[in-house]
């Protein structure tokens, strides 16, 4: 037991091509393999078009493999049970199962389960955060399951899919060609009330020297309809939303049944200490003289990161960065607002939505493998058409005005959090900010797990 936290990130750790499942957010491994790229480690797996995901070791590929844990989680005063089991048979077939059931559906981050008006051994509420089967080898991935995507260059600066949104049930489809990676997805968000179901699908292509450079575009596409059925207009991956669109191939004909974002990402080592990572994402051209001279704005976002890495060795990290990142009043909303990048009352992409931008410096700081440091300091404003405030409403219109609109909320902030593995199965959290004009929030956590692996 001394050793179990290195060996299963060696069992099931970063030098092989072969990808499993995306590693749960709230394991140590994710914190590891974060900080190992910002250092220029890993970029031979490294991608913009998802989250980090776990990889076979050479020595099990012939058996049946399992890995499982199951797990106590504590945030404050708030209390989830979870389970976590991952196989894999054959050199090529994988599957995988995360759910959690929980006594406080806000204090989780990422969780959306829905709360029951009653409790069953003081938990209300239960929810399968991660699942799903695939099929992979040297060059293809097939899975599906539930999960989410993580899209784009860069550590927390994600555009329009990010890592912090609430989980979907999708299919996809990925090539590694060497130094061409493709993804491919299709997947269902949700149907609201008035029966609208809601959908998304997005495909994305990068070049990659698997060194110190990366270079992506993505497109990603929510589209909607009353009882509307999955659009088989989309189901071909090498097409594009507008060419199927005003071509009328959808099961939905007309211009407002889909809203779709196009985004740039770059991802570069300068040196083996310094990173640079950026995105740049459009949701709508204002293009015709008529617009322009109605006084119309394009619908953008964008976000960028430097990183410095002063102290690098084989027992400690030190990374400083500044990062910033905006988008605009008007993106990621639609005409119809059934189309907007939402899902279960929350952003598929940043944080915080839209309407808003964010300043930020920090430094993080590692062991390697036991203690995680991270400190930061900034300013973020968001006005009152964020989506996070009205989440399937239409955009009131695209013209230009005062950015932030309306009402701005101003967040001065200092925050700290640490994640330290105290004991080989015993890993504790926590965190503090303070804001200029709120009181200071505290967060403290433990997440007690049992790990077993074993092959058949």
């Amino acid at each position: 037991m001394k050793n179990i936290v290195i060996q299963s990130i060696l069992i099931l750790g970063f030098n092989s091509i072969l990808n499993a499942q995306e590693i749960p957010e709230e394991f140590i491994e994710n914190e590891i393999y974060n900080l190992s790229v910002d250092i220029g480690e890993n970029w031979e797996s490294y991608t913009t078009l998802g989250s980090p995901r776990f990889q076979l070791s050479q020595n099990e590929l012939n058996q049946l493999n399992i890995h499982s844990r199951f797990g106590f989680q504590s945030i404050n005063n708030s209390i989830a049970l979870y389970g976590f089991g991952h196989f894999t048979f054959n050199n090529n077939f994988y599957g995988y199962l995360y759910p959690r059931i929980v006594n406080d559906i806000d204090a989780f981050p990422r969780y959306s389960g829905i709360p029951r008006d009653i409790t069953r051994g003081g938990f209300n509420s239960g929810e399968t955060d991660l699942s799903g089967i695939g099929y992979q080898s040297d060059w293809l991935t097939i899975q599906l399951g539930r999960g989410r995507e993580n899209w784009g260059a860069g550590t927390n600066i994600q555009l329009a899919l990010s890592k912090n949104s609430p989980p979907y049930d999708y299919g996809m489809i990925g090539l590694d060609m060497k130094n061409i990676r493709v993804k491919y997805i299709h997947g269902f968000l949700e149907s609201t009330e008035s029966i609208v179901n809601r959908y998304i699908t997005a495909r994305g292509v990068e070049w990659t020297n698997k060194k110190t450079l990366i270079f992506g575009l993505t497109e990603t596409v929510i589209y909607s309809g009353q009882n509307r059925p999955i659009d088989l207009g989309y189901m071909n991956p090498i097409s594009t939303h507008l060419e199927i669109e005003l071509n009328e191939r959808l099961n939905s004909l007309g211009t407002g049944s889909a809203n779709a974002v196009w985004q740039a990402s770059l991802d570069w080592m300068v040196s083996p200490k310094i990173r640079l990572s950026g995105n740049f994402l459009f949701d709508e051209f204002v293009i015709d003289g008529i617009e322009k001279d109605a006084g119309k704005e394009h619908g953008l976002a964008y976000s960028g990161r430097i990183s410095f890495t002063p102290v690098k060795n084989k027992s400690s990290l030190l990374t400083a960065y500044i990062s910033l990142l905006k988008v605009g009043t008007p993106t990621f909303r639609h005409g119809s607002g059934t189309n907007n990048f939402v899902i279960r009352n929350k952003p598929l992409g940043w944080y915080y939505g839209s309407d808003g931008r964010e300043l930020k410096i920090g430094m993080n700081y590692s062991n390697r493998n036991k203690l995680f440091l991270y400190m930061s300091t900034g300013k973020r404003e968001r006005g009152e058409e964020s989506i996070t405030s009205r989440p399937y409403e239409p955009y009131k219109d695209y013209l230009a005005g005062p950015f932030p609109s309306g009402g701005v909320e101003i967040h001065e902030f200092i925050s700290m959090d640490f994640k330290w593995v105290w004991k080989p199965s015993i890993q504790l959290e926590g965190k503090a900010e303070w804001g200029k004009n709120s009181e200071p929030n505290w967060i403290f956590g433990m997440n007690i797990y049992f790990p077993k692996e074993f092959q058949l």
